[in-house]
């Protein structure tokens, strides 16, 4: 597996494009097992499958940023209290 190189503001960015890609996917995934194996029901197929590319986001995009904000000095991230 090859290391992320990327910075913190590379990741964010790239969690946005992942949210809109995922959901539109799953979206569309969605409406057309909807209109093709559930004939007659409602809109709710293409939410499901939205809510899923969500998720799958979510989680996607948590990893990354945990990840590099877990391999930095966490010295240097304490708040200093003043006497």
């Amino acid at each position: 597996m090859v290391a992320d190189t990327r910075d913190f503001e590379e990741r964010y960015s790239a969690c946005f494009k992942d949210f809109a890609l995922k959901i539109a996917a799953g979206a569309i995934i969605g409406s057309m097992a909807g209109g093709f194996f559930l004939r007659g029901y409602g809109r709710w197929p293409t939410a499901l499958g939205g809510g899923v590319g969500f998720g799958a986001a979510y989680i996607n995009c948590e990893r990354s940023l945990n990840s590099y904000l877990v391999g930095h000095d966490q010295k240097a991230c304490r708040i200093k209290k003043r006497p």
